[in-house]
């Protein structure tokens, strides 16, 4: 699998869970069907550009949203430990 087939894969998926859509919602919602779309995601699949352009136009995104490299989701992360102390009120 090249890189462009990767971020389409990696992003279409991050999208589609980030709007809370099931692939049968993204299919309705772009004309792509869900076959086409869950192979894009495994990365198995290598659309064309018309595909490309449904799925931008139906989901309301912009191309490079989908071609980019798949943005790294950080999250603050902080020991149960300091939770419990900063709970605790000041004796």
């Amino acid at each position: 699998m090249d890189y462009l087939s990767k971020n389409v894969a990696a992003n279409l998926k991050r999208i589609r869970k980030s709007k809370c859509m099931s692939l049968d919602q993204v299919a309705e919602q772009t004309g792509v069907s869900k076959s086409m779309l869950a192979q894009i995601e495994r990365g198995t699949a290598n659309p064309s550009l018309g595909v490309l352009g449904k799925i931008t136009s139906g989901l309301r995104i912009e191309f490079q949203e989908l071609i980019q490299p798949p943005r790294e989701d950080c999250r603050l992360v902080t020991p149960r430990t300091e939770l419990l102390h900063s709970e605790r009120p000041d004796i």
